[in-house]
């Protein structure tokens, strides 16, 4: 008997469809990371900054406003650390959307910041940000924090 090639390839079609998947809830899993980026804040801005240097992962990039590229977690930590020594520093930040990749490793966040600190007469300066935050799972399934990218924007108008 002889095997028709296009029934072969439906049949690995079949199979590969079969091995998907396609139990990843990618709006339940937006969900869980917008959560995880609140519970990042939250952390920061209680002032537990060590513990927070944990959701970058170890060869992250920060791309600050007006400066040099930071690349990895070690460069990371001492720009974050350094943060407690301007005068009033806080930060908080909130997502506004998630994108999951298909694979559920891979994911985008968008998010808005907010940055206070004292100015050089002690006035409370206050900045907004637009941000982009690009996440990847970890070995054990944690997201970790890869890009952290963010300039201006204007306060939001409600």
């Amino acid at each position: 008997m002889k095997t028709h090639p296009m029934l072969v390839a439906v049949v690995i079609a079949i199979q590969l469809i079969g091995c998907s998947d396609s139990s990843l809830d990618r709006n339940a899993e937006a969900r869980g990371l917008m959560q995880h980026s609140r519970d990042w804040s939250a952390m920061v801005e209680s002032g537990d900054l060590e513990a927070s240097i944990d959701y970058w992962a170890d060869d992250a990039i920060m791309l600050p406003p007006d400066m040099p590229a930071l690349m990895g977690k070690t460069a990371i930590r001492d720009y974050v650390m350094g943060a407690t020594n301007i005068p009033g520093f806080k930060i908080r930040w909130e997502p506004e959307s998630a994108i999951i990749s298909e694979s559920g490793e891979m994911a985008y966040l968008i998010e808005r910041n907010v940055i206070e600190m004292n100015g050089e007469n002690g006035e409370k300066i206050v900045t907004h940000g637009k941000v982009v935050t690009i996440w990847r799972k970890d070995s054990d399934g944690a997201w970790k924090n890869v890009v952290d990218m963010w300039n201006s924007a204007p306060p939001p108008s409600d």
